[in-house]
């Protein structure tokens, strides 16, 4: 009896585990993670959410190990983010073949583009949709990462205790966040911004457009105002090229995010500047947020909860 009340145990916590994801981003300053339940009616809920800053002495990933297990979310499936300078991301006219074969077919065309031998390359990609073809050929983005650096990622993994599901990269993590708390039909831009620069997303439908990565003389500091001109400049710049080279209709919204991004930086001058509508991306529209969470964490923790709320993880 102990035997089958023990099974039935297992398989109803690891039913219940199907349904919860983590996601977890090792930055230069610390690591963030994200602990996302899917409910069956309800919005998914944001249960936990930190940012565990390095200590000297002790591994980034031996943090949070430690804070995983006071939390009993070891063994939770994990989706980790790759950092923006272990991988490049390349736009491209695309191979006429199926999604299948895109990876491979793109290796040849971008190993002179890459600063290692081609042959140590882990390679993803992704074709854009239809009616962002140039000229008639179809544009594709390429994902490539050195094999050490993909072996690197999963070793943090590893030595956190994470039971490894995906290594998704920032690009498509605001991906996951725009259509979780956006209306993405007429198409969005995600502007994530931190010290010193800046990326820029367009998502519509669930598909991504166009990335851009940019400059900026923003220190993230909580009194820091946002450099208007500048940032107006690069939204400028996004926005031109998706409507003049792309030949898209504009997006209906921009939405800023970011360390200490707060709506009350976004003065009247930005807001007039650009003809589309900018706001501050509200999570609480798509997302349940668990008590207790600090609204700084939320801002430092964009890419971790980008990558837990990957659904095609989540059964």
């Amino acid at each position: 009896m102990n035997a089958i009340a023990e099974k039935i145990t297992r398989v109803l916590r690891g039913s219940k585990r199907q349904n919860q994801i983590i996601g977890v981003d090792f930055t230069a300053e610390g690591v963030a993670f994200a602990h996302i339940q899917r409910l069956a009616t309800q919005q998914p809920l944001l249960a936990h959410c930190d940012f565990l800053p390095v200590e000297q002495g002790i591994a980034p990933a031996d943090l949070l190990r430690a804070r995983l297990t006071k939390l009993g979310l070891l063994g939770v499936p994990c989706n980790l983010v790759m950092g923006s300078g272990n991988y490049q991301l390349i736009l491209g006219e695309a191979p006429k073949v199926p999604q299948e074969e895109l990876a491979e077919a793109l290796r040849w065309r971008v190993k002179d583009l890459v600063q290692f031998p081609i042959a140590e390359a882990i390679i993803d990609a992704f074709f854009l949709p239809e009616d962002s073809a140039r000229g008639g050929n179809r544009m594709a983005y390429a994902v490539i990462a050195q094999r050490r650096q993909v072996e690197a990622q999963v070793g943090l993994a590893r030595a956190g205790g994470l039971e490894l599901k995906n290594i998704d990269i920032p690009e498509l993590v605001l991906r996951n966040l725009a259509e979780t708390c956006c209306d993405t039909k007429r198409g969005v831009a995600i502007v994530k911004l931190q010290q010193g620069g800046g990326s820029l997303q367009i998502i519509r439908d669930g598909n991504l457009y166009l990335s851009r990565q940019f400059s900026l003389s923003y220190n993230a500091g909580l009194l820091d105002d946002l450099p208007g001109d500048a940032l107006v400049l690069e939204l400028q710049r996004s926005l031109d090229y998706f409507e003049r080279q792309m030949r898209q209709v504009p997006p209906s919204h921009v939405y800023l995010c970011g360390e200490n991004v707060t709506a009350d930086k976004i003065t009247e001058d930005i807001r007039r500047s650009v003809a589309v509508s900018i706001n501050l991306l509200n999570l609480e529209i798509g997302l349940q947020l668990a008590e207790g969470i600090p609204e700084h964490s939320l801002s430092l923790c964009l890419h971790a909860i980008g990558a837990a709320l990957r659904q095609d993880t989540v059964t």
